[in-house]
This record gives structure tokens, C-alpha cells and sequence, in this order.
């Protein structure tokens, strides 16, 4: 590995910015601490990641994003919301569990098509308990 490009600069209206540059592996890192928010970039030609983080928000932006732990606890006190742009799944290698306290609603839908699949597997057991249980 070659010498790196190590730059620190101190400005009173921009901030502070630091860049370390990798020109043999062409990855250029910066952290600026601006005036209303810290932001971490790390560049190569065919990618980018940024991350920032305000008084109020922090945002990722990466094409991978991988997060490992022993344990990882989610909670909001408003709304919670997952998208996928194509196939999300959810696995557990022990037990799974969905609660609502008010209503759980699942739908599969496809565009531009008729009808409209969803599959409940059980190897020894299905159940549903309700006071009204409507199969159609």
C-alpha cells in the first residue's frame, strides 16, 4: 500500500473537513462537520456510501447495507415502515411471532395481474381462533 493523502482543513463559514485519499485503491474518505450537520463519505469509482447525521435524523445512503449483532432491538414511538423494491423475507431459526394490538392485515398483490397468492405451510399444524372465522 502507498502513502496516503491525509488533508485537514478548518474553515470558519464551511467547517472542518478531513480527507484521507487511497489514490493506489482510488477511495477517497471525508468527514465534514459543517454548521448544521456531520457528514461521512467513502468514495470509489463504482460506488459511494454517505451517511448524515443531524440534530434530528440520520440518513444512510449505500449499496449494501449490513448490520451484525448478537442482539438488535427496533423500537419507534410513532410508525414503523420496511419497503423493498423486490423480494423481502423474514426468517427466524427458532420461533416467529407477529402481534397487533388493534388489527394485522396481509395482502399479496400483483400489478397487471389477476389473481392473487398467499401460501400457509405448518409441518404438523395450522390454527386460527377467532369469534368469526370466513373462508371463501
Amino acid at each position: 500500500m502507498g502513502a496516503l493523502l491525509c488533508r485537514v482543513e478548518l474553515n470558519k463559514i464551511g467547517g472542518i473537513t478531513i480527507t484521507v485519499d487511497n489514490k493506489d485503491g482510488e477511495i477517497i474518505h471525508t468527514i465534514v462537520l459543517s454548521s448544521d450537520a456531520i457528514t461521512t463519505t467513502s468514495k470509489r469509482s463504482d460506488a459511494t456510501s454517505t451517511i448524515t447525521q443531524t440534530p434530528d435524523k440520520i440518513t444512510m445512503d449505500c449499496k449494501t447495507f449490513e448490520l451484525t449483532a448478537e442482539t438488535i432491538t427496533c423500537s419507534s414511538s410513532k410508525s414503523t415502515s420496511l419497503s423493498s423494491g423486490s423480494e423481502f423475507s423474514i426468517k427466524s431459526d427458532s420461533s416467529f411471532a407477529l402481534e397487533a394490538a388493534t388489527a394485522a392485515d396481509i395482502k399479496a398483490k400483483e400489478i397487471g395481474a389477476d389473481g392473487t397468492n398467499i401460501k400457509l405451510t405448518g409441518s404438523a399444524q395450522i390454527s386460527a381462533t377467532a369469534g368469526i372465522i370466513k373462508l371463501q
